[in-house]
Order: C-alpha cells, then sequence, then structure tokens
C-alpha cells in the first residue's frame, strides 16, 4: 500500500514536470513569434527611420499626383507563331501591350482579331537576323505600337513587352 502511495505520488510530480515542460515550450514558441512578428514589421516599415521628414514624403505624393502618373493597363495577347522572312524560320513570341490610361480601351476588347492581325504583319515581314539584337527588337517594339495605334485610330498603346521571344 506504500508503495501504491510512492508510485502515485511519483506520477503526480511526473505531470507536474510534463505540465512544466508544455508551459515552457509555450512561453518560448510565443516569444519567437512576437520576436519575428517585430522583425517583418521593421522590415517592411522601413524600420523606422523616418527623422521626422514628412515633409518630403508628402512634397513626393502631391508631385505624383499633380502628374497623374498612374501605371498604365497591361493587356495580354496570346501566343504569336509566325513564319519569318527566311524560309523555314519562324518567331513565337508572347506579347502584352501597355496603355496610357489605367484601363485600357473599350474598343481593345472588340478589336482583338484587327490588332491580332496587324502583329502578325509586322512580324511576318522580319528576318531572323533583323529581330535576333537588341536594336532589332527595340525597332520591331515601336513598329508593333505603331501599328496597333493606327489599327485604334488612335495613340493609346504606350510599350510594347515582349515576355517570349523565340526564334528557330
Amino acid at each position: 500500500m506504500a508503495e501504491e502511495e510512492a508510485e502515485s505520488t511519483e506520477g503526480g510530480e511526473g505531470g507536474g514536470k510534463s505540465s512544466a515542460k508544455l508551459i515552457i515550450i509555450i512561453v518560448v514558441v510565443l516569444l519567437i513569434l512576437v520576436v519575428a512578428g517585430a522583425g517583418a514589421f521593421f522590415a517592411l516599415s522601413g524600420g523606422g527611420d523616418d527623422h521626422g521628414d514628412d515633409e518630403g514624403d508628402e512634397e513626393e505624393f502631391e508631385e505624383e499626383e499633380e502628374l497623374g502618373e498612374l501605371p498604365g493597363a497591361i493587356f495580354p495577347l496570346e501566343v504569336f507563331i509566325v513564319n519569318l522572312g527566311v524560309k523555314g524560320s519562324f518567331l513565337k513570341a508572347s506579347i502584352q501591350l501597355e496603355f496610357i490610361d489605367p484601363e485600357p480601351p473599350p474598343s481593345i476588347e472588340n478589336n482583338v482579331p484587327k490588332v491580332r492581325d496587324a502583329i502578325i504583319r509586322v512580324l511576318s515581314s522580319k528576318k531572323a537576323n533583323e529581330i535576333l539584337g537588341i536594336e532589332g527588337k527595340e525597332k520591331l517594339r515601336g513598329e508593333i505600337v505603331n501599328a496597333v495605334n493606327d489599327t485604334l485610330g488612335g495613340e493609346d498603346v504606350l510599350q510594347v513587352y515582349f515576355t517570349e521571344f523565340i526564334i528557330q
């Protein structure tokens, strides 16, 4: 009987030890989360090195507001695969159009086939050696911008981006 009481006392102490370990583990985990959260806050807020220079931030915001510099809308087109001017070579290109306004013009949705046709005409008129270099690609961008703007009847397209460009 005395042995049973001793075993139950040891079991009770063991339960106390495991609950103390559990509390320590919880405290350590919470401490790690707090430190990580504080680090993320300071990293995302710039480390708090404002030094009272809020006037400069306000001036920058006012300049942006006056210029009305909102990013232009980006309109992705389906992949183009065209034969180039040299027999046996072709171009695979993914093209995205950037418009001047933050919203694409409403006419673009109805004119996608016309826009694609204009781009295909420009692309297929090129030879591989003309568009392999950086200068050739820049010239091609300008030609595509002009062709798309002519098709849409305005100066809506600001830039052309090649997100894939493979010549074979």
